[in-house]
């Protein structure tokens, strides 16, 4: 009886631990290139409620194991913002990393915990809408704080070029510009109020929605920051999916993406929907089935996809991370279902997913030439002269001062190799550094 009191006592601590751990807002660890990182809403003590939850961003490996997660705030912190989030909101928290890979983009309320009534019909002038932004390094800023967008609506994803540029989407307002620390926004096009996910591929900016004929659609021309803009329809995509996060791929061999997968939370119970590009027109290419699926990210190696989505369940209560494999290339038809790989714990949710980001690849340093061996007076060539120095040097143990260069290993002596090395450098000339 006393080892099971103990055994229960250990459990506690560490589910007590776990979660101390989960909830810090601190500085965290670097995400590891090739990871997930999953949004969570829920730290897994209160129930999940429309009034609002803490959100976290979960880093994953790719087989399922949760490496650390990282606290959002929920109380304003120097220039960072509240970012929390409606727990029971399925078509909220979708992910997207910037292009230039050093950033993840995510979207929230500037509210506090216990929150209290439906956030999502809050007014934007009195509860803005945050946008996050998660550096590779773990670091996080919630600056932005959007008073113009999803007014009385959801917020439900961001994008960025560089992590100053953003662009922004919810249920109210379109498809919006901003830049880091703003307060205001641009819309972009009015053709289309109600947005799922924005995110850019291929230097375009495209949207999700469910809403009017919109179903997946490029916005203007390249990553447009001005009003006026157009959103249209990719040729060929059918208006009856309903489509949250999209992953486009370039199969073919041949510049530009060719091939697009679709996260459609609704048809037959949830799948994951994939087209080729063939003569200017979007081709069904079959559908991959995947529970309530609303999150969606993959990675491209030739031309095999390997796609990770994630579920809320019906009532965005709750969450799995998919994993699929898509070796049937560009133009050829995909079947199967996704394989689970981690589910949310009691209290949480997951919604979008996304790679996880990675610093900048470290500056190829300039190589420093070698001294030449011998050469005393740094004329890129040894003497007898020099030579006899060394000899002297070396015999009579005297100060390097008139022969520095002689002294290959800098132990403040000079050897026998080390002269053989400065002959050698007077018969054949000095290496180029």
């Amino acid at each position: 009886m006393r080892k099971i009191h103990v055994l229960s006592a250990i459990v506690l601590l560490s589910t007590g631990l776990f979660i101390l751990m989960s909830s810090s807002t601190g500085q965290a660890d670097p995400f590891t290139p090739g990871n997930l990182v999953i949004y969570r809403v829920g730290d897994g003590l209160e129930p999940l409620a429309n009034s609002g939850g803490a959100v976290f961003l979960d880093e994953y490996t790719p087989s399922g194991l949760l490496v650390q997660s990282i606290g959002l705030p929920t109380a304003a912190s120097g220039a960072n913002n509240p970012l929390v989030a409606s727990g029971t909101a399925v078509s909220e928290g979708l992910l997207a990393l910037s292009t230039d890979g050093r950033y993840v983009l995510l979207t929230g309320y500037l509210s506090t915990l216990p929150g209290s009534g439906s956030l999502s019909g809050t007014a934007a002038a009195t509860v803005p809408r945050t946008v996050g932004r998660v550096g590779f390094d773990g670091s996080v800023d919630t600056s932005t704080a959007l008073t113009d967008f999803a007014d009385g609506n959801n917020p439900r994803s961001a994008v960025s070029t560089d992590g100053m540029s953003l662009w922004v989407g919810g249920a109210d307002g379109g498809v919006r510009y901003t830049t880091l620390g703003s307060t205001t926004s641009i819309e972009l096009s009015t053709d289309s109020k109600n947005i799922r996910q924005v995110n850019i591929f291929n230097g375009q900016l495209y949207v999700s929605s469910q809403k009017t004929s919109i179903r997946v659609a490029t916005v203007g021309t390249g990553v447009p920051t001005t009003a006026g803009q157009s959103i249209t329809n990719l040729p060929g995509i059918p208006t009856s999916i309903v489509p949250d996060a999209f992953f486009f791929a370039d199969l073919d061999g041949t510049p530009g993406v060719d091939t697009l997968y679709v996260a459609d939370d609704t048809t037959n119970g949830g799948q994951i929907q994939k087209y080729s590009l063939l003569g200017g027109s979007w081709i069904a290419s079959g559908v991959i089935a995947a529970d309530t699926v609303h999150g969606l990210t993959g990675i491209v190696t030739g031309t095999t996809v390997t796609l990770y989505a994630t579920s809320s369940g019906t009532s965005g209560t709750s969450g799995t991370l998919f994993t699929f494999t898509d070796t049937s290339g560009y133009d050829e038809n995909v079947s199967g279902a996704a394989a689970t790989l981690a589910t949310a714990l009691n209290n949480q949710a997951f919604r979008g997913v996304c790679l996880a980001p990675v610093g900048s690849a470290p500056p190829t340093p300039t190589p420093t030439p070698l001294p030449c061996a011998g050469d005393c007076n740094g004329n890129n060539q040894v003497t007898v002269d020099e030579i006899l120095t060394l000899v002297d040097i070396a015999l009579i143990g005297a100060p390097l001062g008139p022969c520095r260069a002689g002294d290959i290993n800098d132990d403040g002596k000079i050897t026998i190799d080390e002269i053989l090395t400065a002959v050698n450098n007077a018969l054949n000339g000095c290496p180029r550094g």
